[in-house]
């Protein structure tokens, strides 16, 4: 059988949330497994570290994924430390239905990947696939790429 290589990702946070679940049959904790275990790489930016440590520790979110204070901040920290940190040295704006989530398509841009989301509509923008990035959920990037081995 080919392998075929992932090529980086984005990894929108409420596919962190859900993986942070740790729910062993969730596609999104199987993707974030293989981050963690340096299977995929992953673009981060700032801004989305930022977003990461404000959503993983809110108190629903804590409760939600089981999850300590130390234990989403070592989570985050162990991201940060696997992945390649992307500089933005220009700004895309694709106006996007949510503001928030132009942080992840700049990153995707920069970094040459795809954007792993469970929103992939939130990400429709025809005039930005020229520019080459592909939004996928955790199972279409699963089903496509060879993760977890």
């Amino acid at each position: 059988m080919v392998r075929i290589v992932c090529p980086p990702i984005v990894l929108d946070t409420n596919v962190l949330v859900a993986g942070a679940c740790r729910h062993a049959s969730s596609p999104a904790y199987r993707l974030l497994l293989a981050v963690l275990q340096k299977r995929v790489a992953m673009i981060i930016t700032e801004p989305i570290i930022c977003e990461y440590l404000d959503v993983l520790l809110r108190l629903p979110v804590r409760k939600q994924t089981g999850l300590t204070v130390k234990q989403s901040n070592d989570l985050v920290l162990e991201l940060i430390s696997l992945s390649y940190m992307t500089q933005l040295h220009f700004s895309w704006r694709p106006n996007l239905l949510d503001e928030s989530d132009n942080k992840f398509v700049e990153a995707a841009i920069h970094g040459s990947a795809i954007i792993v989301t469970y929103n992939v509509r939130d990400f429709a923008n025809r005039e930005l696939l020229k520019y080459g990035w592909d939004v996928m959920t955790p199972v279409d990037l699963m089903t496509r790429y060879d993760v977890e081995k």
